[in-house]
């Protein structure tokens, strides 16, 4: 993809330098970076959410808080909430 970026470049104007002063060039780069950058963010919140449901899953994500939990004077006598997944 890189060769032909720059064959275009060669081929259209005199040297590839010049391809960097074209604007639609530049948008173009620039909405591409922040569409691949949105996506991967979308792909790590997808796998973190992956990754919680599974542990939640096979019973660990109860374990690791269980021992977390903060009393506080207010919750004298209630059940702490564990989120459980089916």
């Amino acid at each position: 993809m890189l060769q032909s970026f720059m064959a275009y470049g060669i081929a259209n104007s005199g040297s590839a330098g010049d391809e960097w002063k074209n604007w639609g060039f530049i948008l173009n780069i620039v909405v591409t970076t922040a569409f691949y950058m949105v996506l991967l963010l979308y792909i790590l919140a997808a796998y973190t959410v992956f990754y919680v449901y599974s542990k939640a899953r096979h019973g660990e994500l109860a374990e690791e808080f269980a021992g977390e939990y903060v009393c506080l004077p207010f919750d004298d006598g209630k059940v702490p909430h564990v989120a459980s997944i089916f």
